[in-house]
């Protein structure tokens, strides 16, 4: 049933579409032979003997020629049927326009075949006007139906990157927080098999860190403060767990500004100085400097770490490493610097992000 409907419309659309430009012909027929005759009604009469010429060049070019070769780029074929088309309708406008004559002039007057034969440049001029507008209009609607397909194209096909980038972003999230959790849940369990009193001080820091990952992160952008909190709190974890064995040093700004960053950004960073910066047989060292301004913000990590670790330090890096040169590439599209190397015996993070740029998410 919507089938016969849309069927329907789409019939009626068209044959209003041919009336209306029907009538539009012999509007422009009568006041363009009228000129010349001086008498509307002939003229009128004249140019319905040239309707059908007419409309079947205006067919002919505006809803097949232009359409199916002009706008599909066969200019041979397109030419070449144009060609085709002006010969035979040079023939077919003289034959209307000769009867049209003879039924004007009556059937034993034989001054139309003079009068025709000195107008009917006027009259093929005429036709091919109107063949000249509506071919313009038509080229005009095709060209503007492909602007919106291409207009529309582009809107799904930025939709769809955006998706895949949102996609991906919730992939690199998922795997940030598993490795996170096993490595603070390994702390709070060496604590409580020793049957420390800071187990519960572990679990409390703890707890507000999953609020953070679970909900905080969520979000495309949160304060810089709270991102700066959580790394105090993680700082916190592992200095109850090394004691005396771990030095960390920390440097933040004493008043930060309205900033925000996206989540998540700062903390595998910090967990991976740790898990790298431990030593065997001597301390470890970790330096956490961060400093921000209103268009930006610099992050600097510096943790020291064995050198049987080297080649796996600078290669994989672990996966937080990994997951932020992968979600600095999406969020921060050339607005940021992201560095790390080996240098004496030491591993440094540098991270710049110029937060006043558009976000891809």
């Amino acid at each position: 049933m919507k089938d016969k409907k849309r069927l329907l419309i789409q019939v009626s659309k068209k044959l209003l579409e041919q009336l209306s430009i029907c009538l539009g012909t012999l509007l422009f027929f009568t006041f363009y032979f009228g000129i010349t005759i001086s008498d509307l009604a002939p003229a009128f009469t004249f140019g319905v003997f040239l309707l059908p010429v007419t409309m079947g060049m205006v067919n002919v070019f505006s809803f097949h020629l232009i359409p199916e070769y002009l706008f599909r780029q066969k200019y041979f074929w397109f030419a070449l049927y144009t060609v085709y088309t002006l010969v035979i309708s040079f023939f077919l406008i003289a034959l209307s326009s000769f009867y049209g004559f003879i039924f004007i002039n009556s059937l034993e007057t034989m001054e139309s075949g003079s009068m025709l034969g000195k107008n009917l440049y006027l009259i093929i001029i005429g036709v091919y006007i109107i063949v000249l507008l509506t071919s313009l209009f038509s080229a005009y609607r095709e060209s503007y139906k492909i602007h919106l397909r291409n207009q529309e194209l582009q809107y799904a096909l930025v939709n769809g990157e955006l998706q895949l980038k949102q996609d991906e972003l919730s992939y690199l999230k998922m795997q940030i927080h598993p490795h996170f959790l096993f490595n603070t849940l390994n702390t709070i369990y060496g604590s409580a098999i020793l049957k420390s009193n800071q187990t519960p001080e572990l679990i409390l820091k703890l707890s507000n860190l999953l609020d953070y990952i679970l909900y905080q992160t969520k979000k495309s952008l949160v304060p810089l403060q709270d991102e700066v909190d959580h790394l105090k709190d993680y700082m916190e974890l592992e200095k109850l767990r090394h004691g005396e064995k771990l030095k960390i040093k920390s440097t933040f700004p004493d008043q930060l500004s309205k900033q925000m960053i996206a989540p998540m950004l700062f903390l595998p960073l910090l967990e991976n100085s740790f898990k790298h910066g431990k030593s065997h047989g001597k301390d470890s060292f970790v330096e956490l400097r961060i400093e921000a301004s209103e268009s930006d913000i610099n992050f600097f990590l510096k943790n020291s770490f064995e050198e049987t670790d080297q080649n796996e330090t600078l290669t994989s890096s672990g996966i937080g490493l990994q997951n932020i040169q992968k979600r600095l590439a999406l969020l921060y599209p050339k607005a940021h610097n992201f560095t790390f190397e080996k240098v004496n015996g030491y591993f440094i993070v540098n991270l710049h992000i110029q937060t006043n740029q558009p976000k891809s998410s």
